[in-house]
C-alpha cells in the first residue's frame, strides 16, 4: 500500500520533469548544445520509468527491496527538478540592457554567464542521465523478479484471502452502541416510506469515512417497518472501490430470487444441463440488465447500493432499475458529493449529509462501549483523561468504537495507562492490529484519489490540528510548490480551485466558514485523517514536522518541506536543509528557529503567517532564494523588510498584513515577476517606481498621499483588485485629477475596487467626475464623503457585491442599487445613508437577487421583502 502511493507521487515527479527536460530543447537549444542527445535519452527513460511505475501501482505487496528502489527513485526525481529549476533561475538572473555602454557590459557579462550556466547544466545533465540508467538497471531487475509473481501466485493469493475489508463492521452493531441516530433513522424511514413521491426515489447518504453510513443504511434496511412486507425486493450490495458491474448485477439477480426459467427465457437458451449460476456466467451486462428489470418491472423494491464512489458505477447500476410510480426506493451511501449529486439529480432533497457525534453523543457512545451495563458509568479518576483521548476521535463514531473496545478489554482501568495511551494514540493507530481498521477505512479515500490530488491533500499535514486553513492561502502555497500548474490554457488558480473543490466533494476537507455566496472561507482536516495524512507523510518523506516530538528522516533522505508547529524542540544541530522547498511556521507566540535563509537556495514557499514574536530578519536572508515564489510574513511582528527581499526575482506572492513594516524598501520594484502585493495600515510609503511591477494583479493597500505614485498605479494595466487609502487632509485638485485619470486607465482590468478616505478630503470630484468608469467591476467598496453614488454605478452589469460607509446616500442612490440585477451582497455601513430624519424603507420586490444584507443604522423598515438578513 505504502509503496503504490509512493509511485503515484514518482509518477507526478517524474511527468513534471520530463515536461521542463522538452521545454528546454524547444526553448534552450544554443545553451544543450552538446547534451540533446542526452536530454532526449532522459527524457525518454523518464517516460519509460512513469509507465512502469503506473502499472505497478496496482499491486498490493511489494518486498522492501522495490520499495527502496521506490523511495530511491523519488530522491531522483526531487534532485532532477532542482537542478533543472536552478539552472533556469541562473539563466534569467541578469536582465539585458540595450542602452550605451551600460547596456554593453550587460550583455557581455550575460554572455559570460551563460557560458558558465550551459557548462553547469551540462555537467547536471551528465550526472543525471548516469542516476537514470542505474535507475534503468534497477528497473530490469525488478520488473524480471516481479514478472514470476504477476501471475497470481499461490502466495500472492493467500495474500488476498487474508485480506479483510474493515468496512463490514458497519453491519454488525449491537443495539447498545448506537447513539445519536435515532433521529436521523426516523428522517430517513420517514423519505422511504412517504406516499407523496410514488415515482422511484434516489436517497443519498454522503459523509466523511467512519461516520456511520452503512451502520446508517442497514438500520433503515433491516428496520421492521420495512421489512413488514412494503416491498417486495429488497437487495443490498456493496459496491467499493474495485467493482465488476457483471458481478453487481448477478448478486442483484441472486437477492430478488429470481427462477431459472425467468433467466432462461432472457437468455434464449433452454438447455436443462446449464444451472442457474452457469447461465449468469454466460450472460452479457446487456442481457443481466434485462433479467433485472424484467423482473423489477411494476414491482415496489428496494435497493441499498453500499460504498459507490463514482458516478460511473452509479449510472451503469442505476439502468438496470425500472422507473415506475409504485414507490420504489434506492439509498446510496458515498463518501463523494458528485456521486451524491447525480444520484439524486432529480430531486436534491433527498441527500442526507452525516455529521460528526457532538461531545455529549461522543461521551455517551464511548462510555457505552468502555464500561459495564447497565450504569455504563465512568470511574471520575479516568473521566478527564477520557475525554481528552476522546477529543482526539472529534466526534468519528468508528475511531470511538474502536478505540472504547481497546480500552475495555484492559482488564485494569488504570488513570497512568490510559494516559499513556492517549499520548501515543497515533502511533497506537499505526501499529496495534485492533485500530489498524480505523486506518484502513480512512486510507481507502485517499488511494481513491487521482494522482494529481494526491500531493494536494498530503500538503495538508503541514498545519497542525484543528488548525483553520484559509483557502485561498492553501491554493496558493499549492501553485508556488508546482504542487499544481495550469492545464491547456487553464490557468493555475482555477486548477486549484478545482483541486480544492474534489477534496471537499471527496468529504477530505471539511467546510468551517463560507462567504456570503457559498465559497469556502477556511476548511479543516478531521484529526484521524491528519494521523494519516502524518503517517504517509513520514513514509514518503513528504514533510518533516517540528512540534514536540520533532520526527528528522533517516540520514539518506532530504528535507523537502519543513513545518514546525512550535515547541521547544526546534531543530537537530547541523541538520542539512539545504534540499528545503517550503518551510512553514505556524506557531504563535514563539520565535521562529529558522529565520535566516542563505544556504536553503532551493525554497520556492516561506510562510511564517501568524508568528507574531518574529520581529526581524538577517539582512541578507533572501539575497539567495532565486526560485522562491510565495513569501507570507503576515500577522508577525516584523517591522521592516531587508533590502535583499529585491533578490527575489520570482517571487509572484507577498503578504505583509498585520505586521508594523512602515515603508517598502526601494529595492521592492525589482520584483518584476509579483503578482500579488497585500499591505495594510500603518501607513506605507511606497518607494518610487512602482510602475515597474507589470505583472501586478493585486495591490492591497496604497495610501494616496502624492500625484507620482497615483500616476504610477495607473501604468499597472493587469491591476484588478486595488484598494486605495486617502489620506490626505485636502486633496489638491491635481490629486483629485490623478485619481481619476488611474480609475479610467484601469477601467479595462479593474475587477475589485475598494476606497478609503481617513479624513474629509473631497474624494467625491475624483468619483463623479470619472471620464472612463471601471464597468467591469464585481465588487466596490466605497468608505468615504461622496454625498451620494456617482452616475456611472447604474452602469455596472457585473456587480455582485457593494459596501458603502459615509456616502450619505439619498432616495434615488437606492433606487439605484435595486436595479442592479446581479447584485448578492450588500453592505451599508454607518453613514452611508442621510435619511433627513425619515426612515430607510425596502419596499415589496427590491433585490430579489440580494443573499446577504448589512445595515449598521437605525429607523429601517421591509415592505414584504424576501431578503434573508
Amino acid at each position: 500500500m505504502a509503496t503504490m502511493m509512493a509511485m503515484k507521487a514518482v509518477d507526478f515527479s517524474f511527468q513534471s520533469i520530463a515536461g521542463k527536460l522538452e521545454k528546454m530543447l524547444e526553448e534552450e537549444a544554443a545553451l544543450l548544445a552538446g547534451v540533446e542527445d542526452d536530454v532526449r535519452y532522459i527524457v525518454a527513460e523518464l517516460k519509460s520509468i512513469t509507465s512502469f511505475l503506473t502499472a505497478m501501482s496496482t499491486r498490493r505487496n511489494m518486498d522492501v527491496e522495490l520499495q527502496n528502489w521506490v523511495q530511491e527513485v523519488r530522491e531522483v526525481a526531487y534532485d532532477a527538478e532542482d537542478s533543472i529549476d536552478e539552472f533556469n533561475c541562473r539563466l534569467r538572473s541578469t536582465p539585458y540592457s540595450k542602452c550605451g555602454v551600460k547596456g554593453f557590459f550587460n550583455h557581455f557579462l550575460r554572455r559570460i554567464k551563460s557560458l558558465k550556466s550551459r557548462h553547469v547544466i551540462a555537467s547536471e545533465i551528465k550526472k543525471l542521465k548516469i542516476q537514470v540508467e542505474e535507475i534503468k538497471k534497477r528497473h530490469d531487475r525488478y520488473s524480471h523478479t516481479n514478472e514470476a509473481t504477476s501471475f497470481g501466485t499461490a502466495t500472492n493469493l493467500d495474500m488476498t484471502d487474508r485480506y479483510s475489508d474493515p468496512r463490514i463492521i458497519g453491519h454488525f452493531v449491537e443495539e447498545t452502541q448506537l447513539v445519536g441516530i435515532n433521529q436521523s433513522r426516523d428522517t430517513l424511514i420517514k423519505w422511504v416510506m412517504d406516499e407523496n413521491y410514488p415515482e422511484l426515489t434516489t436517497i443519498s447518504l454522503i459523509g466523511f469515512g467512519g461516520l456511520g453510513k452503512t451502520t446508517l443504511a442497514k438500520i433503515v434496511y433491516d428496520d421492521p417497518i420495512i421489512v413488514g412486507g412494503h416491498f417486495q425486493s429488497r437487495v443490498w450490495i456493496a459496491v467499493s472501490q474495485n467493482y465488476s458491474i457483471k458481478e453487481l448485477l448477478k448478486k442483484i439477480i441472486r437477492q430478488i430470487s429470481i427462477n431459472e426459467q425467468q433467466i432462461r427465457d432472457v437468455f434464449g437458451c433452454q438447455d436443462a444441463s446449464l444451472n442457474t449460476e452457469q447461465l449468469l456466467n454466460i450472460m452479457d451486462e446487456a442481457q443481466l440488465v434485462k433479467t433485472i428489470r424484467d423482473h423489477l418491472h411494476g414491482k415496489r423494491y428496494m435497493i441499498v447500493f453500499d460504498d459507490v464512489w463514482s458516478t460511473e458505477a452509479w449510472e451503469s447500476l442505476s439502468i438496470a432499475l425500472p422507473q415506475g410510480k409504485e414507490g420504489s426506493r434506492v439509498i446510496v451511501t458515498s463518501r463523494s458529493e458528485e456521486v451524491a449529486n447525480y444520484s439524486c439529480s432529480r430531486n436534491r432533497q433527498f441527500i442526507f449529509k452525516i455529521s460528526p457525534l457532538s461531545p455529549e453523543k461522543s461521551w455517551e457512545l464511548f462510555c457505552r462501549k468502555v464500561f459495564e451495563a447497565p450504569e455504563y458509568s465512568c470511574p471520575r479518576e479516568l473521566e478527564n483523561v477520557g475525554k481528552e483521548i476522546l477529543q482526539k476521535c472529534d466526534g468519528l463514531p468508528l475511531a470511538i468504537v474502536t478505540i472504547g473496545g481497546l480500552l475495555a478489554s484492559k482488564p485494569d482501568k488504570k488513570h497512568e495507562e490510559w494516559k499513556d495511551f492517549g499520548d501515543h494514540l497515533r502511533l497506537e493507530i499505526q501499529t496495534n492490529d485492533m485500530l489498524s481498521k480505523i486506518h484502513q477505512i480512512l486510507l481507502l479515500s485517499y488511494n481513491d484519489l487521482s494522482f494529481h490530488l494526491k500531493p494536494c491533500f498530503l500538503f495538508l499535514g503541514i498545519f497542525p490540528e484543528d488548525y483553520e486553513i484559509r483557502r485561498k492561502r492553501l491554493m496558493r502555497r499549492w501553485i508556488a510548490e508546482g504542487i499544481v500548474s495550469g492545464v491547456g490554457g487553464v490557468p493555475a488558480e482555477k486548477v486549484a480551485e478545482r483541486c480544492f473543490n474534489e477534496l471537499v466533494s471527496r468529504s477530505l476537507v471539511q467546510p468551517s466558514e463560507f462567504y456570503y455566496n457559498g465559497t469556502v472561507k477556511f476548511c479543516r482536516v478531521h484529526d484521524m485523517m491528519l494521523d494519516v495524512i502524518i503517517s504517509i507523510s513520514r513514509k514518503e518523506n513528504f514533510v518533516v514536522l517540528l512540534n514536540e516530538h520533532p520526527t528528522i528522516p533517516p540520514q539518506h533522505q532530504k528535507i523537502r518541506r519543513l513545518s514546525w508547529q512550535g515547541g521547544s524542540s526546534g531543530l537537530v544541530p547541523n541538520t542539512d536543509l539545504s534540499h528545503l522547498r517550503s518551510f512553514t511556521a505556524t506557531a504563535f507566540g514563539e520565535d521562529v528557529p529558522l529565520k535566516d535563509y542563505r544556504n536553503q537556495r532551493l525554497l520556492r514557499a516561506i510562510d511564517l503567517e501568524g508568528c507574531s514574536a518574529l520581529f526581524d530578519l538577517h539582512p541578507m536572508s533572501f539575497s539567495k532564494l532565486c526560485l522562491l515564489k510565495y513569501l507570507s510574513l503576515r500577522k508577525t511582528g516584523l517591522r521592516k523588510l531587508p533590502d535583499s527581499i529585491g533578490d527575489l526575482q520570482n517571487l509572484e506572492f507577498l503578504d505583509i498584513r498585520r505586521t508594523d513594516i512602515e515603508e517598502l524598501p526601494n529595492t521592492i520594484v525589482k520584483l518584476q515577476k509579483l503578482v500579488y502585493l497585500l499591505c495594510e495600515p500603518p501607513i506605507f510609503q511606497f518607494p518610487k517606481g512602482i510602475r515597474k511591477l507589470k505583472k501586478l494583479r493585486v495591490l492591497r493597500i496604497a495610501c494616496a498621499d502624492n500625484v507620482q505614485l497615483l500616476q504610477e498605479i495607473g501604468e499597472l494595466v493587469e491591476l484588478e483588485n486595488l484598494i486605495i487609502c486617502v489620506i490626505v487632509d485636502d486633496l489638491e485638485s491635481r490629486m483629485l485629477e490623478e485619481i481619476s485619470t488611474l480609475l479610467s486607465k484601469l477601467n479595462g482590468s479593474l475587477r475589485s475596487l475598494k476606497i478609503m478616505q481617513i479624513s474629509d478630503s473631497g474624494l467625491k470630484r475624483a468619483l463623479h467626475e470619472l471620464a472612463s468608469p471601471p464597468l467591469l467591476l464585481s465588487k466596490i467598496h466605497i468608505l468615504a464623503k461622496t454625498d451620494g453614488l456617482p452616475t456611472w454605478f447604474a452602469s455596472l452589469e457585473k456587480v455582485v457585491e457593494i459596501t458603502l460607509g459615509g456616502t450619505r446616500l439619498q432616495l434615488q442612490d437606492l433606487q439605484v442599487l435595486r436595479n442592479l440585477h446581479t447584485l448578492v451582497k450588500l453592505v451599508l455601513r454607518n453613514g452611508s445613508f442621510d435619511k433627513n430624519g425619515e426612515d430607510l424603507v425596502f419596499d415589496q420586490g427590491w433585490f430579489t437577487h440580494l443573499k446577504y444584507l448589512e445595515i449598521e443604522t437605525d429607523g429601517v423598515s421591509f415592505k414584504k421583502v424576501g431578503v434573508k438578513i
